[in-house]
């Protein structure tokens, strides 16, 4: 695996308008009323009614659902790891949320006097138009952006460090690499082991030996999972790929409908999901491999 051919860092932006202020005047008020500290408490208003910022806030959390899902950890500073095998579908993903966020930021723009109306009832005494931004704003104030970087690496940190201590330096660096990408492999185990630990559980009955509600997402997300995994394993990790195959064929391929009661409800393919779901889960439960204590690696 070379890492800067095969993979890329992508870091997510997203700005929005929570339609919520703060009301310094209010809170005074309220801090008077009940003979209280003015720093006891704070008035936020409301802005525009929570359905108003709905399908815009929906689209952003998707956006950031998608991201994690299509890529892997790598740092604490927002950047995530990209797979060039899976670049085209990231970016094909992202770039619909993208497009998705600007048809509803029109309709929001197109309906905003509405809704700035409404609030003037609502709030009352409290609205303040003065609090509200302008049209052209608002176009400003909701927007999706990733940005795509190389993944650097040790050479590239010491080339111009000028240091008898460039070995260590980078000994360091490579360590630190190697961690991030083991942190990135065991989260693709993560996923898929949280996948099928929450269809095992809902294949159990409740206290009264009736099933549980199992929804189509169940099935569909691991559907997800197991498409998306092997354009994610830029290791190669074999036994990853081996068990993401089981969860293929075990359990991917299994309608829902025939794993609850419904008119496609069959008691014999529950009962064998479930089996594999139980199996699969003892699988995952013995492959998470830890990270060397600190101590240890040295003494290596």
């Amino acid at each position: 695996m070379d890492l800067n051919r095969d993979a890329m860092l992508v870091g997510l932006h997203i700005t929005a308008w929570s339609g919520r202020l703060y009301d310094r005047e209010a809170s005074n008020h309220v801090a008077v009323h009940h003979d209280a500290s003015t720093s006891a408490g704070r008035y936020n208003k409301r802005l525009l009614s929570k359905s108003a910022l709905a399908p815009l806030n929906a689209v952003m959390n998707e956006s950031r659902t998608q991201h994690y899902a299509q890529s892997m950890p790598w740092d604490d500073k927002g950047s995530r790891l990209l797979t060039v095998a899976n670049y085209d579908r990231y970016t094909e993903v992202m770039d619909g949320l993208r497009e998705r966020l600007v048809r509803q930021r029109a309709r929001f723009i197109e309906d905003y006097d509405h809704y700035v109306e409404q609030a003037r009832i609502d709030l009352g005494k409290l609205f303040r138009i003065e609090d509200y931004p302008s049209k052209d704003q608002l176009r400003d104030r909701f927007s999706i952006r990733y940005r795509i970087t190389a993944v650097p690496d040790a050479d590239h940190f010491i080339a111009s460090l000028a240091s008898d201590d460039t070995e260590r330096v980078k000994r360091d660096i490579e360590r630190h690499i190697e961690e991030q990408l083991h942190n990135a492999v065991g989260d693709l185990y993560r996923r898929l082991a949280e996948a099928v630990e929450r269809v095992s559980e809902r294949l159990q009955e409740d206290d009264d030996g009736k099933p549980l509600v199992f929804r189509d997402t169940m099935i569909s997300n691991i559907r997800d999972l197991v498409d998306m995994v092997p354009r994610l394993n830029i290791f190669g990790d074999h036994r990853l790929a081996s068990l993401c195959e089981e969860v293929k064929d075990r359990i991917a391929g299994v309608e829902p409908d025939s794993l609850r009661p419904s008119g496609a409800f069959d008691p014999v393919v529950r009962a064998q999901v479930k089996r594999d779901a139980d199996a699969l889960r003892e699988q995952f439960a013995g492959y998470f491999p830890a990270p060397q204590p600190e101590a240890a690696r040295q003494v290596a």
